[in-house]
Order: structure tokens, then C-alpha cells, then sequence
């Protein structure tokens, strides 16, 4: 029996990632200059950084730890990129994946706040050239139910497209079949269930185009991104040269079985497509963290921070980002994974803390890294990311 040659290729492929990520991390893992203070807690972390990517086999990993409402620590660990020996610091970008959903919530919010949208009118009103059907007709899907995933949309998540080819328009992902790729469709009631879909989140992508003019990528740049002083993040997709410098290439069998090329390319902007770091990220929960308090946060106001951590629906999901309430305890998380790429963040409403943690593996691993972290810094109650 022949074995034609693309299935050899694919099927050597995820052997050869593998391959090459092992024997990395059995020489030593680099680490960068930290951010912030380095001092015997952040040694005790980072020791443990380099046993779990060692056991785990994470080739690249970048962390920010906050501590009484300030990014006290950041530092990144191992390879961007193994084959050219690429160390990955503080200033390397990583697919941020659903994490992408409550940026794009916060620029809603303050779409919302500025009187552009509406959040609880029928979606339909902002969209042009295309609108969003659906057989509940006297139930319209609104931005609030999109942004909480209570828009009963589908599909769940998406596994993007090859650098190698050109990548569908966003009108192609909502209106036609890829492979978990789309279209975007009303299955069930508006408002009745919650429905993780970030199909949905493509319609809000849909929106803030049609209401600002402007492509989703400037349209965030103008809204949040650079507000925010958030100088190392950005939703091309793909990114251009210049950004792709230093940009942490994606490992992992699936990204190898799925495409090949250093990442996946994301037309689905406002679910999936934020390349970013754990400093950057960590500045806007702090921010989140100031606003909430009362103190106004460049572009996060406190009215903004007190609905994007208010519970909508359910006690469990803000406007776009999830929450953990236990006693007198309320924090906010998230979590994203692409092809190649796991990212997670979580933090405290109003204890000052958090963390942030990105790598280019697609392995949900952190447990040891964030209980090192919480035995150094304090415990961060967040029950769906510790160990």
C-alpha cells in the first residue's frame, strides 16, 4: 500500500515539533531582565516556571504578577522561536486567543458610554451590508447578550487559517461553512441560556466596524489599545513584519496537524485575535482593578469598570469577562487558547492583586506556577485557575 506523501508529512509533523521542543528544554531554559523587582520570591517563581515548561514541554512562557494594585514583576522564559534560538522577554508577543473578548467588551463599553451603541438594542441597527438573521423574531439579539454569550450563537470557537494563504473576509466567516470556522447562526432564544460563542463575538467585530468606519484592528487602537499605553499589543491579523519581530511562533501536535508556518491567522478579530503581553495585559486589569475603586483610569472610567465586572445573566459572567464570587471575595478571569497559544489571567476586584501568564504551547499547565505564585505574593481566589 502507497502512503502518498502529504500524509507522511503530516503524519512526521507533530513528531518533529515535539522533537524539537524536548531537546530545548533539556539544555538551559534562558530567562530575560525582569520588569520590576527581582528578589529571592521571584527567584523561588521562577524556578518553578522552568521545571513546569520542562515537564510540560512549554518552549516559551511570559509572566506579570501584580501585588497592591501595581505590575511588581515580569519576565519571560525559554524560546519564541527554537529553531533560531530566539529567546522570549518582556516585550514578546503572544496570541492572546478569547482573551481578545474582553478587550473588545471594554471598547463596547466605552462605545456605550459615549452614546455610539446601544447595548440593549437590537444589534441589527449597527450593522450595514449584512444583518444577523435569525427565527425569533420578536427576541433581537442585543450587544449585552452578544458580549455576555447569551445571544444563543454559535459556533463555539474557531481553529483559524494557514499564514500561508490568504485568509477569509470577515463577511466570508459569518456567512459561510469552514471548517470550525463559521457561519455565524441564531440557534437558540436570545436571552434564554448561556452559550459560549464566539461567533457572537463576531458580530460585535461586525458592529464596531459599521459604527466607526474604521477596520476592527484601528478601530481598538483608537478605543483601548493605545489609551491605555498598551505599546506592545495589537488585532492585525496577521501582523505585519515589523510586529512579527518579536512574536513567540505557536508549538503544539494540533497547530502542526492543522497548518504549518510559525501561527494561525485570525479574521475573527474580536474572539480570537489580540497578540499582546503579560505586562500589557497586567497594566489594563490594574486599571480595571483603579477604576472599580473609584479612581478614574485613563480610558476606564468607574462607570465602565462597574458594569464590565458587574454579573449580567448570570453570577458568573461580567460584560465579557468571567467572574468568581465567593463570600466576600469577587474577582474577574479569563483564559484563551488558539492553536499553539494558552494564555490565562485572573485578579482580585479589590485586593490588589493578580497575575497574567501567556505561552506559545497549547497546554492549560500553570497550576505550579500559580501556586508558587500565590505562596510568594498571596492567594489571588480564583478556583477555575489554581491548582
Amino acid at each position: 500500500m502507497k502512503i502518498c506523501r502529504a500524509m507522511l508529512i503530516c503524519a512526521l509533523l507533530p513528531l518533529t515539533s515535539g522533537c524539537q521542543v524536548t531537546r530545548a528544554l533539556k539544555q538551559p531554559i534562558p530567562a530575560s531582565a525582569p520588569l520590576g523587582g527581582a528578589d529571592e520570591r521571584t527567584e523561588r517563581i521562577a524556578k518553578v516556571v522552568r521545571d513546569t515548561m520542562r515537564k510540560e514541554g512549554i518552549p516559551g512562557l511570559s509572566i506579570a504578577v501584580i501585588d497592591h494594585g501595581e505590575v511588581v514583576w515580569a519576565q519571560g522564559f525559554g524560546w519564541r522561536d527554537i529553531k533560531q534560538r530566539l529567546p522570549v522577554d518582556t516585550n514578546t508577543q503572544f496570541q492572546a486567543a478569547s482573551i481578545s473578548k474582553p478587550l473588545t467588551a471594554l471598547a463596547i463599553l466605552r462605545m456605550s458610554a459615549s452614546g455610539k451603541v446601544d447595548l440593549d438594542a437590537d444589534v441589527n441597527r449597527y450593522l450595514k451590508g449584512w444583518h444577523l438573521e435569525s427565527k425569533f423574531l420578536t427576541n433581537p439579539v442585543t450587544l449585552r447578550e452578544l458580549l455576555c454569550h447569551r445571544a444563543g450563537t454559535v459556533p463555539h470557537g474557531f481553529t483559524g487559517f494557514s499564514e500561508s494563504k490568504p485568509a477569509p473576509s470577515l463577511l466570508d466567516i459569518l456567512t459561510t461553512r469552514y471548517f470550525m470556522n463559521g457561519p455565524v447562526k441564531v440557534t437558540d432564544a436570545p436571552g434564554s441560556l448561556y452559550r459560549y460563542s464566539g461567533g457572537g463575538y463576531c458580530v460585535v467585530q461586525k458592529a464596531v466596524e459599521d459604527v466607526t468606519g474604521e477596520p476592527f484592528e484601528l478601530a481598538m487602537n483608537e478605543l483601548l489599545l493605545q489609551p491605555m499605553g498598551m505599546e506592545r499589543s495589537h488585532f492585525h491579523q496577521p501582523p505585519s513584519a515589523q510586529e512579527s519581530e518579536n512574536a513567540a511562533r505557536g508549538y503544539g501536535w494540533m497547530k502542526a496537524v492543522a497548518y504549518g508556518g510559525r501561527w494561525g491567522v485570525f479574521p475573527q478579530k474580536a474572539a480570537a485575535g489580540l497578540w499582546t503581553t503579560p505586562a500589557d495585559l497586567a497594566r489594563l486589569v490594574v486599571a480595571v482593578q483603579k477604576a472599580n475603586s473609584g479612581e478614574n483610569a485613563g480610558p476606564i472610567s468607574p462607570a465602565i469598570a462597574q458594569e464590565f465586572l458587574r454579573p449580567q445573566f448570570d453570577p458568573g459572567m461580567g460584560t465579557g469577562v468571567f467572574l468568581d464570587e465567593k463570600g466576600d471575595y469577587h474577582g474577574f478571569f479569563h483564559a484563551g487558547e488558539n492553536l499553539g497559544y494558552f494564555a490565562r489571567f485572573g485578579a482580585g476586584v479589590s485586593n490588589g492583586r493578580g497575575w497574567v501568564i501567556m505561552s506559545n504551547a497549547q497546554k492549560d499547565r500553570f497550576g505550579p506556577i500559580l501556586q508558587a505564585v500565590f505562596q510568594e505574593f498571596g492567594p489571588v481566589r480564583n478556583p477555575r485557575a489554581e491548582p
